[in-house]
């Protein structure tokens, strides 16, 4: 193997370990919520056990809250005891191990192995997937190294792998099939540029089974994802959502409709609306974060950036401001094609010998700075990010320890994922006051006789449900206190 692959499998063991031991200390320190780590640690547990899988963190089925089916590949960790800490080591390693296909594309663009390091270091490097193994865990954090690979895979005719990690994608959430379909998009597109390239050599001698074969692939990707995609968003999420379409469609898009042919149409129509969106403050600095680690390089392939279009619409149009900001999981599905495109991109410059040395120089150099500037790695400012120990650690340790593993317990949010290997287990102050569960109907959110448990760190409790959990806790209230100290508290349902 050459010695520059063995520098990117250093620099992918560095990676892994760095940020696999910097969430298991985050997690261990309480510094995981209830929302997303609660939920899916929940959620996988449940699918695990077989029978229900309720997610009483969420207030919703978790076949109807998204179509995960990556699940799968973690139930049998969860047989042997996985929970957080499993989760953020294997998604930190699935993020490394990304850096393989990023050096594999350029080694293969570039004819150069050296080059091909370069890019993969500078990927591991990029700010947004190192904010992406912080924020607890999401399944679809996962699509990275897949997208990537299949991508890989489709340029050296790799085609039963292709298939292979591209299903691997689709498995981490369903959106992610609309990159798929932008992704069979632009490789139909490029294989019409080489048909013209090939005519205009005329070399047809080319035009053989490997052509067909590429034509094909590139239509069953188009194809395959669209089906997917209405698959997964109007049977599968529906039957499992009471007939609904997927919650987010209403949550995050209700300012352009309220179901998914209402959003586009709204698109359609008023595209003059979509463009005032695309153009606020805070979208032009999220392109910046995302364009600018990577030197700008990925807007001389616009070709490979359509396949991040799909999500960076929906990202820029939705309510949600996390949506735009690099520190949470929205970025996952737009990372593989943005590092395709650095490499494209930076491949359309080396055509001019002049600038290599100053390409290579300014791409180091905006790698770097955009680290030490937005990410979270223990060089940065923003490092604090990360849960150390202190005082009260031993405190919250203590406190849910207390807590059986068999009862009903409500938590405040960086409690609550210590606690999630159960059937019942609520956010507070769910189920008294509902709040964040389900579709803000109220649907299956239980009577408050049944907790058994709290859990509550008075520090996280909103002023309004204080006066609710001193009445629980009161002489003459439902509950007895077990542990009172450093405005931690653990109480039993007297009686």
């Amino acid at each position: 193997m050459h010695p520059a692959a063995w520098l990117v499998g250093v620099g992918v063991i560095c990676f892994v370990v760095l940020f696999g031991w910097l969430g298991v200390r985050h997690h261990r320190n309480f510094g995981t919520w209830s929302f997303d780590m609660g939920i899916y640690d929940q959620a996988f547990w449940l699918v695990s056990r077989g029978g229900q899988s309720f997610m009483t963190v969420r207030g919703l089925e978790f076949w109807g809250h998204h179509l995960n089916l990556i699940v799968i590949a973690f139930v049998p960790f969860y047989w042997l005891g996985a929970g957080p800490a499993f989760l953020y080591v294997a998604q930190a390693t699935v993020m490394g191990l990304a850096a393989v296909p990023v050096y594999l594309l350029a080694r293969d663009r570039f004819l150069s192995p050296w080059l091909g390091s370069f890019f993969a270091i500078v990927f591991l490097m990029y700010a947004p997937i190192q904010w992406i193994v912080w924020a607890n865990f999401h399944p679809e954090a996962l699509v990275v190294a897949p997208m990537l690979m299949a991508w890989w895979c489709a340029r050296t005719d790799r085609w039963r792998w292709f298939s292979f990690f591209l299903v691997l994608a689709l498995s981490t959430r369903e959106d992610t099939a609309l990159a798929v379909v932008m992704l069979g998009v632009v490789m139909m597109v490029s294989e019409r540029r080489s048909l013209l390239a090939v005519v205009k050599a005329r070399a047809l001698s080319v035009l053989d089974a490997v052509t067909r074969r590429r034509s094909l692939a590139a239509l069953a990707t188009v194809v395959g994802g669209i089906v997917w995609y209405l698959v997964a968003t109007r049977l599968v999420i529906p039957h499992f959502n009471r007939g609904r379409e997927p919650f987010y469609v209403r949550a995050y898009y209700g300012n352009y409709g309220d179901t998914t042919f209402e959003v586009l149409g709204e698109v359609v129509r008023h595209p003059n609306r979509v463009v005032s969106d695309a153009t606020q403050p805070d979208r032009i600095r999220f392109y910046r974060d995302l364009l600018l680690p990577f030197g700008l390089t990925p807007l001389l392939a616009p070709l490979q950036l359509l396949v991040a279009a799909p999500q960076m619409l929906a990202s820029v149009i939705g309510l949600s401001p996390y949506a735009r900001q690099i520190r949470w999981q929205y970025t996952s599905v737009m990372i593989a094609p943005l590092t395709v495109a650095m490499i494209d991109g930076a491949r359309n410059l080396w055509r001019f010998r002049r600038i290599r040395v100053a390409l290579i120089v300014f791409l180091a150099a905006s790698s770097i700075v955009s680290n030490i500037a937005w990410s979270n790695s223990p060089w940065s400012d923003n490092d604090s990010v990360w849960s150390t120990p202190n005082d009260r650690v031993t405190v919250l340790r203590r406190a849910v320890d207390l807590v059986p593993d068999d009862v009903t317990v409500t938590a405040t949010y960086s409690l609550l994922p210590h606690l999630t290997h159960r059937e019942q287990i609520y956010d507070w102050p769910n189920p008294w006051v509902p709040s964040y569960w389900g579709e803000d109907d109220g649907y299956r959110l239980p009577d408050p006789s049944e907790i058994e448990w709290i859990a509550v760190d008075r520090r996280q409790v909103g002023t309004a449900e204080t006066s609710l959990f001193e009445s629980l806790i009161a002489p003459e209230g439902d509950f007895e206190v077990v542990f009172d100290q450093d405005d931690v508290v653990v109480a039993r349902r007297s009686g």
